[in-house]
């Protein structure tokens, strides 16, 4: 079967690649960033297509010759018209699916109640959901609520809450009722959805067995880890506050916890069970879903993470990719070591996350807890794979835009900046062994640019002589 992904960079979207190759369909991808997804899954044999769903015209080629197209796209991180963007994107998705003539579309989109108040980011689910299945072509919507599974945005919450926190001030939102699925079961719906026959469009709600309340979800998680916790309820906690305050013990940032935490306001269960006759799943209970995300963290890293996502960086909203600065500012610093590229990469490939940069780490967390409380990322991000470097991948508030191994890695920011900015680290061959050069830059279009930059650039200088000087020692070690 050919098929079509649209977020395929997506925590649900990456996980779903893997499962369906393991079936041998064949899979193509749309995204603004292709080379994200290739680098990400360099094994497989993927066809990537460039293409902004923004302005993405009918007759875009990766549509051609499609039996399934997938629609995984979630605006997680955008500013205050993300209904209308993701509208849009809907909209242009399913006009260049119907004029290629794809049979079906799926789409897992968010579970509420129509008839309640819901918030901007569950109404603008459910309008996805809606633009979707307004043409001829067959849409299945899969409805869902808290998905259980390591990296979903969810449990990440609810684990590192729990984990850090041997007494929470609980706001009013933990009292809503929510039905958790696990994620291999969401999995398992999305790829049967392929194959079951549907003659018209169909909204299909999924879940797990257990309604529960998000408080009774973290106590649960608590017990099975045999931790005891302490919850006093406080109704006071607006979102706004909610989602700070879950920026200091999670990696959510206040963007995306503030859209999460208005709408776990809302009950989110299903009230249209699923017809056993479509498809042969048998939900697993809580307790099994948690317990099964423990067994695979447990063997590593999770696979797929929800801010790896492209969407669920600060810029998506706040930058174009076309923008032009005026002004380019540059903090390039250069070390040679006597030892091979190999080895002189082996420190820049091993900085950031838990082994902190080298020098003054108290000042880039100081950094981080600044970021956040202005909205942006801060500094618990930490990389998929632990021992290379994955375009499209995240550390601290980078995210990885271009990697050659013991060659060159490119780190661009994503904290709260007046511009853009990036950290480059290159290995040059030398006759003496090998020459690193780091490159600390900055393009800006305003005043405001330029301040920051050199208002910060006698402290810059400090930390960025530091680093490169302990990168230089770790190689020649």
């Amino acid at each position: 079967m050919n098929i079509l992904i649209a977020g395929a960079s997506g925590y649900v979207g990456t996980l779903l690649i893997k499962k369906l190759s393991n079936e041998n369909h064949n899979i193509s991808c749309v995204s603004r960033n292709p080379e994200m997804i290739e680098s990400r899954f360099p094994q497989l044999n993927l066809k990537t297509h460039k293409g902004d769903l923004l302005s993405l015209k009918e007759n875009h080629k990766a549509f051609d010759n499609i039996d399934v197209a997938y629609y995984l796209v979630h605006s997680l991180s955008a500013g205050k018209d993300f209904p209308l963007q993701e509208l849009k994107c809907a909209e242009n998705f399913i006009k260049a699916a119907k004029a290629a003539g794809i049979p079906k579309v799926i789409y897992l989109g968010g579970l509420a109640n129509e008839q309640s108040q819901l918030s901007r980011h569950l109404k603008s689910r459910l309008e996805v959901g809606a633009m979707l299945r307004s043409t001829e072509v067959v849409c299945v919507e899969l409805q869902a609520s808290v998905i259980i599974g390591s990296g979903s945005l969810s449990y990440e919450i609810m684990k590192n809450l729990v984990e850090r926190l041997p007494i929470m001030l609980t706001p009013k939102w933990v009292s809503s009722l929510s039905q958790p699925i696990w994620i291999e079961d969401a999995l398992e719906y999305l790829t049967q959805s392929a194959t079951v026959e549907f003659k018209r469009s169909a909204v299909i709600q999924i879940g797990g067995p257990n309604q529960v309340t998000y408080k009774q979800l973290m106590q649960i998680y608590a017990n099975l880890r045999n931790l005891k916790r302490i919850m006093i309820s406080v109704p006071v906690l607006t979102p706004n506050l909610s989602s700070k305050w879950l920026g200091l013990v999670t990696p959510v940032y206040a963007r995306v916890g503030k859209k999460l935490i208005e709408s776990l306001k809302n009950d989110s269960i299903v009230t249209k069970p699923v017809d056993r006759d479509l498809f042969s799943i048998i939900p697993s209970s809580i307790e099994t879903a948690i317990s099964n995300t423990m067994k695979v963290e447990q063997d590593g890293p999770s696979e797929s993470r929800w801010y790896n996502s492209v969407s669920s960086s600060t810029k998506v909203a706040d930058q174009k990719d076309d923008t032009s600065y005026r002004y380019l500012l540059r903090d390039v610093r250069e070390i040679t070591v006597a030892v091979g590229p190999i080895q002189a990469f082996k420190p820049i490939n091993q900085i950031g996350g838990s082994n902190g940069w080298y020098y003054a780490n108290f000042l880039w967390k100081i950094r981080g807890w600044i970021d956040l409380l202005a909205g942006g990322v801060g500094i618990r991000r930490t990389r998929v794979n632990q021992h290379t470097y994955v375009i499209g991948d995240t550390l601290d508030w980078w995210r990885i835009s271009d990697h050659i191994p013991n060659e060159l890695v490119i780190l661009d920011a994503e904290m709260k900046l007046p511009g853009k900015a990036w950290l480059k680290f290159e290995i040059v061959p030398s006759q003496k062994g090998s020459l690193i050069r780091q490159t600390a830059g900055m393009e800006t279009n305003n005043l405001m640019g330029l301040l920051y930059w050199y208002g910060l650039f006698p402290l810059h200088s400090i930390i960025f002589r530091g680093m490169l000087n302990a990168i230089g020692k770790r190689a020649s070690a």
